[in-house]
């Protein structure tokens, strides 16, 4: 026999299999402890101890698998280059541990459903979108308001840490963790036939708005807003019971729009935005604290700031193509001239009154929180 094969072979002799070892350390004092009558009292205790020991090692071993819900279409930029590419990156962090198994919600689900969702732990972590709920989400909505921006990679940092020094998860989101946030790109008016020269050709048309901020600030110009979900867009644009929506270039991409409206009209120059479509990325905290610690630093790791302004890229780029795309099919595309903005920024400030009014009936300080907000977009979201 060769040097190194006799070497192994004795090797193997000194050192007992794992399944002997398991017998001498495990198997023959369990049996022992079974037997003996001194114990008798005790070994239902013991053996239920064990068991849940054994089971609880083997789902560490194994890790967890998390039910992820959202409305956004399974092929918008959204899930496609956020959503998807986070939840890969989370599970191969974790060495495959976590798995965040995709589950879309009905489109046309209220952010408060997914919310309710979450709360009983039907879902793990969802995608609040269109989360603009002053009712019920007081201080994070005020970022939905008609205030200035200039991306939405800067904006959704701002709502980041806006919910962290104020503590929205505890005040507002009743303790579910708060992953990320965005503040999504400007909205426009995207207009079917009827074009928007200045602010008075939006009297008496019928805009579609997917929250009530933007009600409020259409109202304030003589349009007649009508609030509806942006996947129901698509069915009141193509059967003429609007003449156009006032929605964000990446929200009229992911709902596939585009080819259903003719003309594009930003607002002025220098203008604040008239409403923003505000979002969160939420987990239930059960969930989180049934996680393993190095798990738990895992989920830490891929959420925050820096996730928040992921997002907002994302969107960013989503808009930019939107418009490129609109370019390229021949669309008008435009802004409101400059002798527009004293009328615009008057029903800004319309808008922005009622949410302080709001705030204020909630035991708020309404002017001081928007003034903070409006101070934290422009650090965070200069103009490039």
């Amino acid at each position: 026999m060769p040097a190194a094969a006799a070497a192994a072979r004795q090797t193997r002799l000194q050192k007992p299999a794992m399944h002997t070892l398991y017998r001498r350390i495990i198997t023959v004092p369990l049996y022992s402890f079974i037997r003996n009558p001194v114990f008798a009292a005790h070994r239902l205790p013991v053996l239920a101890a064990m068991l849940f020991m054994a089971l609880a090692d083997n789902a560490f071993a194994h890790g967890v698998t998390l039910k992820l819900q959202s409305t956004q279409p399974s092929e918008s930029a959204l899930t496609r280059h956020f959503i998807s590419p986070w939840a890969q990156q989370i599970h191969d962090a974790s060495g495959g541990r976590i798995n965040l198994l995709g589950a879309q919600a009905e489109q046309t689900a209220p952010a408060a459903d997914l919310f309710q969702l979450a709360q009983d732990r039907a879902a793990d972590v969802v995608w609040l979108d269109h989360a603009n709920a002053p009712e019920k989400f007081p201080r994070f909505s005020i970022f939905g308001s008609a205030l200035p921006g200039s991306s939405s990679a800067g904006s959704s940092q701002a709502l980041w840490y806006w919910c962290e020094v104020n503590d929205l998860a505890f005040r507002e989101f009743k303790e579910l963790r708060i992953l990320a946030a965005s503040r999504h790109d400007a909205p426009l008016f995207h207009m079917r036939e009827k074009s928007i020269a200045s602010l008075s050709d939006l009297s008496g048309l019928k805009i579609a708005v997917p929250n009530g901020d933007g009600r409020e600030f259409l109202a304030a110009l003589g349009a007649s807003p009508l609030v509806m979900p942006a996947s129901e867009m698509g069915k009141a644009l193509g059967d003429a019971s609007v003449d156009g929506v006032l929605l964000s270039w990446s929200s009229l991409e992911t709902y596939g729009l585009g080819s259903l409206v003719k003309t594009h009209v930003a607002a002025p120059s220098g203008a604040p935005w008239a409403y923003a479509e505000i979002s969160a990325l939420l987990m239930n905290p059960d969930a989180y604290r049934g996680l393993a610690d190095d798990l738990k630093t895992i989920v830490r790791a891929n959420s925050g700031i820096d996730v928040s302004a992921w997002i907002g890229k994302v969107l960013d780029e989503t808009a930019a193509r939107a418009r490129q795309g609109a370019a390229e099919r021949g669309d008008t595309i435009g802004n409101l001239s400059g002798s527009d903005l004293a009328g615009w920024n008057l029903a800004a400030e319309a808008a922005i009154a009622k949410r302080v009014k709001a705030l204020d009936e909630q035991g708020l300080r309404g002017e001081k929180m928007v003034g903070k907000v409006r101070a934290l977009i422009t650090e965070y979201d200069t103009a490039r």
